[in-house]
């Protein structure tokens, strides 16, 4: 990737990079009437400080932020500095462009330091559409003030990832406030804070695996928010709060809290509800079934963590050079090459017929460093490469950061982790486990016996997006868009669905069905979001057991939360259009 240092920036923490990076940002972005969605930018900050005393802001989607990691590539923002010191008119560090069309912003391996006397300051006003992340990143409050760590409170911030992010300090950690497009956080840290770890208003989010040390609640979530929050705890509160403050929906499954009154205080109803000691699961809500009694109690399939990206010696890395724009002859050789990472450096790439090549055992990695490939509708099957993967290797085959135009073919055991792309995928049966982590994809099959962990999974157009013959998917935080079903669960199949936002955005079919399972165990939480006469599901949820099927209905015309839907493949008594009362 282009260094911001090849611009003119410094890193010593002493000399005033704000030009140089802000030359970097814009190099090539001046019109913003331009589509940039095949035109990427990429910049790398190497090992330094570099000290900045104004907004740092870039026009167009598809830009990424990489350093070296969070404690040796640091952006500084200088102690005191001009316009950062009015905590009621905040004023961003770094600010992304908002809108919907901001797609695949990514900050990754860096560390924001906030110097003193900034109390104005948000450090990250961040908003990404379909896919884009802040992934190991640190952001710290040097006198511990400031007005926000992370702003995901603009107009369409998201559906995102953030994920191995720590803040420490600010008024608020992470701030949300509008109903689109969702937000996903796994493995986050939240330190002293001076009102809320986390404020969420409106917006469907899911967080997993959060550390909270902080006298003030870990959590606020009101104005119709909903919160679905797995493997917490929530530490050093004070005995005059609760560790969450919730007055709309809210989730909770292996949530912990110590120093605080109670874990939880429900303030859903006339009558607030406090929950103490450790929570194994609760729901703020209302859960359906179709198959007998309905219970807050969700599928909790296991789960296995994101294989993390080989770290191999450089010398066994190969780039992918075309001889020319377009050209894909040698990328079968350099596969088969011997390199265990094969890579294609920052760059726009094209192939106007499909280039299908086989991926052997001896590559572990492919990387595309924020590249994206242009393929042509003329050409064979779209143009773009189509990497086939046929083996039956132990060793799982890492493909990541790929804007777009990348297919995988799934037919070997091996698995198969994705990361940070746009890709098409598709899978035989006996295909191995599949990752997809900040992911946005074409509809696609599990097989009979496959295993999917998703994190941040965005799949858009018409017709079934994940169809589930047998397999076991696990979501955590999904958003479609398009009409057809969300999720066709059958043949045995479990699917489990954690924290999604279902839009369709446009008049959906009366026949068309949300969340569909056949003899299959199922659990859904999510929200849909409806602006049009007929622009919802109709039938939100239908299960056939045994021969008979039920459904839950709604207004297709008006939005439709379901705070916790359980379908099993046991049956029981199936009622048509139930709908159960809370169980706590």
């Amino acid at each position: 990737m282009p260094s911001v240092k090849t611009y003119g920036a410094v890193g010593d923490g002493v000399t005033d990079d704000t030009g140089a990076i802000q030359r970097a940002l814009a190099d090539g972005r001046q019109d913003a009437s331009t589509d940039y969605y095949g035109r990427p930018k990429a910049l790398y900050f190497p090992p330094g400080t570099y000290l900045v005393s104004d907004t740092l802001r870039w026009i167009g989607c598809c830009v990424t932020l990489q350093g070296a990691g969070s404690s040796v590539s640091i952006i500084r923002l200088a102690p005191n500095a001009n316009g950062f010191n009015d905590p009621a008119h905040a004023k961003p560090l770094i600010v992304t462009p908002q809108g919907i069309t901001s797609f695949h912003q990514n900050i990754w391996d860096i560390g924001i330091s906030i110097g003193p006397d900034n109390p104005g300051v948000t450090a990250v006003s961040y908003g990404s559409n379909n896919s884009g992340s802040v992934r190991d990143v640190n952001i710290t409050s040097e006198d511990g003030m400031g007005a926000t760590g992370i702003d995901l409170t603009g107009q369409y911030a998201g559906p995102l990832l953030i994920k191995n992010v720590a803040i420490q300090g600010f008024n608020v950690g992470i701030d949300l406030k509008n109903a689109e497009y969702s937000a996903t956080f796994e493995e986050l840290t939240l330190n002293q804070q001076n009102v809320a770890g986390i404020r969420n208003a409106q917006q469907t989010i899911v967080v997993r695996g959060l550390q909270s040390n902080n006298a003030v609640p870990a959590i606020l979530n009101n104005g119709g928010g909903f919160v679905v929050l797995l493997d917490a705890n929530l530490n050093g509160g004070s005995a005059a709060r609760t560790a969450i403050e919730s007055s709309s929906t809210f989730y909770l499954r292996n949530v912990t809290s110590t120093g605080y009154s109670a874990t939880l205080l429900d303030k859903s109803s006339s009558t607030p509800v406090s929950v103490k000691g450790t929570v194994s699961e609760y729901l703020v809500g209302q859960p359906r079934s179709l198959t007998g009694s309905a219970t807050s109690t969700s599928l909790k399939l296991s789960v296995s963590e994101t294989p993390p990206s080989p770290s191999d010696p450089l010398l066994q890395w190969a780039a992918f050079k075309p001889a020319w724009y377009g050209d894909t002859s040698s990328l079968q050789a350099l596969l088969n090459s011997g390199a265990t990472t094969i890579y294609f450096p920052f760059a726009s790439y094209f192939s106007y017929a499909e280039a299908k090549v086989t991926v052997p055992d001896t590559v572990t990695r492919v990387v595309g460093f924020s590249s994206v490939i242009n393929g042509d509708p003329a050409g064979a099957n779209g143009g773009g490469i189509r990497l086939v993967v046929n083996s039956s290797a132990p060793t799982p085959l890492v493909i990541e950061q790929f804007g777009y135009g990348l297919k995988i073919e799934h037919h070997g055991s091996r698995p198969i982790v994705v990361k940070d792309s746009f890709v098409n995928y598709s899978s035989s049966p006996g295909a191995g486990n599949l990752f997809m982590d900040d992911v946005e994809a074409g509809p696609f099959v599990v097989q009979g016996g496959q295993q999917l962990w998703a994190r941040q999974l965005n799949i858009e157009g018409n017709g079934t997006k994940i169809t589930n013959l047998g397999g076991s998917v696990w979501v955590l935080g999904l958003k479609t868009e398009g009409t057809g079903t969300v999720v066709d669960t059958s043949q045995g199949g479990q699917s489990e669905i954690l924290g999604s936002l279902i839009y369709p955005s446009m008049a959906v079919s009366s026949t068309d069905v949300a969340f569909r399972s056949s003899n299959a165990n199922a659990s859904y939480l999510y929200s849909e979001s409806v602006y049009c006469a007929s622009c919802g599901y109709a039938v939100q949820v239908q299960e056939t057991c045994s021969g008979k099927m039920a459904q839950v209905t709604s207004n297709s015309s008006a939005s439709f939360r379901m705070p916790l839907f359980v379908g099993t493949a046991g049956c029981g008594n199936v009622a048509s259009n139930a709908t159960k009362k809370v169980q706590r």
